[in-house]
């Protein structure tokens, strides 16, 4: 299961952010980081994760709580739901 995870910190935190990402390369075990982005216009980073259960991502943002704040969402590729939506619709 795919999971987009939006980190948000206080500007104050920034460097705190980046020395800690940079000592912490991995993800959690259970856990694949398929993409990061770090927002440079605002305080924020943007994950997507491949998990088998959603404990490992949220287990993985753990250590991160005292710098900020993860908002954790569940996500399917749009093809995917284009045909979940279809079979789903009512006519």
């Amino acid at each position: 299961m795919l999971f987009m995870a939006v980190f948000t910190y206080e500007p104050n935190d920034r460097d705190r952010v980046i020395k800690r990402r940079m000592e912490n390369p991995q993800s959690a075990k259970g856990v694949k980081i398929k993409g990061e982005w770090f927002d440079v216009a605002g305080q924020r980073v943007f994950c997507l994760f491949e998990a088998d259960d959603a404990a490992h991502v949220a287990v993985s943002f753990y250590d991160w709580t005292d710098l900020g704040v993860a908002e954790l969402i569940p996500v399917v590729e749009t093809e995917f739901a284009m045909k979940l939506l279809k079979r789903t619709s009512r006519k």
